[in-house]
């Protein structure tokens, strides 16, 4: 099936294009005509329309206009619970007298070593399953996707509650992690295709926010049982089947991705879609907004031929490659800033450090890390991307700073004691605060073709450090305790100076937007406030 497509030359026909070819000529209805007439005048070289006119609504006013996409986009999100109640959940349960009494096998302590392995293989599978992913995400959609990363879950939670010595464990622990990566790449492609430019960073937060509570609750868990029943850990791991199990529920009446429909010809599916969420919206023109999509990835695709942008490896070819370093490097600099010590071994760093009540402190920062989403959701599309990144980045340089100057007294005394909780506190704090712009920039710097597979990439390089540190920063806190933040301060602050260099303002833009200032070569400082040739062609539109 096929919808060809008039080139600039007079009596040449266009190759088949990606967003249309599974339409029959015979089987046209009104918003195939509308689709094809804006693809050949792209492709003859007319100014068409990239940008929708109701992207000129304000923050609130798209809230209340776009009402059901932001219910998509926060039950897409519940998912992200799921992930943060496991993750959570793996790092701390170490800490539980009945893990390690069945662990350890008779020590008093769980081997450095184990621990060590614990966070590697963790981390190695989420590298697995952010490469793996993107694969299928792109063949069966991005529904398709979750249904695979939820049966996956599934499998490592039953693996965790027959697991009895450490290699059982181990094997847990991979097999959740390709699970966990594997919704790290979906989820935020998914809310990022589903969601207006206006809010789309507002509505990201949604999966950082469920992240946060899904760490609270395992962190609050974790605390209630060790205060009431201090060798029982296996109830904590049953109590995953509930969320995976609500999670299978909502992720059945979602609704697929329109931006993944339309790449792969199927208007008709991509029309309903936007029925369904948009019929009811005044002035939303279905037709003309499934035109802007389908002309958006054809221009993006135009421009990658013309560039030699083509092949397996195009996505690191040139400015696609350029685009995929900035996007990823927001989630390369928390691990950079330590996420590992005061996230992934948060209760085992305070129990080494002297804390005499670990889970309590997971507890403390779990609610920290959930009062400072809900202030990145009321600033990320307030105060934009690039602020927030740099506000957050800085702020957890302070953290780890005083965390390792600290480290060089008697941190064991309740005054300083006290300090390095607070210490630990800020660098997670401002660490979350910037954590959904993270994974805004990872969905929006890519061009469509390229949005799941540079997602998921994207974070299995970021987690090429998380298994590095993972594997040696329990060893690190076992020989130099507290002291390991230094080796973090001397990363994070050069990676910091760096993203002011790097990073520009993508709040509010559109995929063409966003494309065009690329092409443009607009300097990244420069982003905010830079009028684009699209949102002039939008303007002299309105003004007809």
């Amino acid at each position: 099936m096929s919808l060809p497509l008039v080139s600039s030359k007079a009596g040449d026909v266009h190759d088949t294009v990606d967003v249309s070819h599974d339409l029959e000529p015979k089987s046209q209805t009104s918003h195939i005509e509308v689709v094809e007439e804006k693809l050949n005048a792209l492709h003859e070289g007319r100014q068409v329309q990239l940008k929708s006119r109701l992207d000129t609504l304000t923050v609130f006013e798209s809230i209340s206009t776009f009402r059901r996409s932001v219910i998509i986009c926060a039950l897409a999100g519940f998912a992200a619970a799921t992930d943060g109640y496991q993750h959570q959940m793996s790092a701390s349960i170490i800490a539980n007298k009945g893990f390690v009494r069945e662990f350890a096998k008779g020590r008093p302590k769980l081997e450095a070593a184990w621990v060590s392995s614990f966070g590697g293989i963790y981390s190695a599978g989420q590298v697995i399953g952010q490469f793996c992913i993107p694969w299928i995400s792109d063949w069966v959609g991005r529904k398709g996707s979750m249904y695979v990363f939820m049966a996956i879950l599934t499998i490592s939670v039953i693996v965790e509650s027959v697991s009895s010595v450490w290699w059982h464990w181990t094997l847990a622990k991979l097999i959740a992690g390709c699970g966990i990566g594997a919704v790290q790449s979906t989820l935020p492609v998914y809310i990022n295709e589903h969601a207006p430019s206006q809010i789309r960073g507002f509505l990201i937060v949604a999966y950082s926010l469920w992240f946060s509570l899904g760490g609270l609750m395992s962190s609050v868990a974790l605390k209630v049982r060790a205060d009431s029943h201090p060798y029982d850990y296996k109830t904590i791991i049953y109590t995953q089947f509930g969320m995976l199990g609500l999670g299978m529920i909502i992720f059945v009446f979602l609704p697929e991705s329109p931006w993944w429909l339309v790449s792969k010809g199927k208007l008709d599916k991509a029309r309903g879609v936007l029925v369904k969420k948009f019929q009811n919206v005044p002035e939303y023109d279905i037709d003309g907004e499934l035109a802007i999509i389908a002309a958006t990835i054809e221009r993006q695709r135009q421009w990658d031929i013309e560039s030699a942008a083509e092949g397996p490896w195009a996505m690191f070819k040139g400015l696609n490659g350029k685009r995929f370093l900035i996007g990823s490097w927001p989630k390369v600099l928390q691990q950079f800033v330590g996420l590992s010590v005061f996230s992934s071994y948060s209760a085992y760093f305070f129990s080494l450090a002297g804390n005499k009540d670990a889970f309590l402190v997971t507890v403390i920062l779990g609610c920290c890390s959930l009062a400072s989403v809900i202030l990145d959701a009321l600033l990320v599309d307030k105060i934009g991307r690039r602020r927030m990144t740099l506000i957050g980045f800085t702020g957890a340089c302070f953290g780890v700073t005083l965390m390792a100057i600290v480290g060089c007294f008697d941190y064991a005394n309740a005054q300083l004691g006290a300090v390095l909780v607070f210490a630990g506190v800020t660098a997670n704090f401002f660490n979350t605060f910037q954590s959904s712009t993270s994974y805004a920039y990872l969905s929006e710097m890519p061009e469509q073709r390229f949005r799941a597979k540079a997602t998921g990439w994207g974070l299995a390089y970021c987690n090429l450090y998380a298994i590095m540190f993972n594997f040696t920063v329990p060893l690190m806190l076992k020989k130099w305790v507290v002291k390991t933040a230094f080796l973090f301060v001397g990363l994070g602050i050069p990676g910091t100076v760096l993203a002011f260099f790097i990073m520009p303002e993508s709040m509010g833009r559109s995929p063409a937007e966003i494309h065009e200032m690329f092409v443009d070569r607009v300097p990244l400082r420069k982003w905010r406030g830079y009028k684009t040739h699209v949102e002039s062609d939008l303007d002299a539109r309105l003004e007809i």
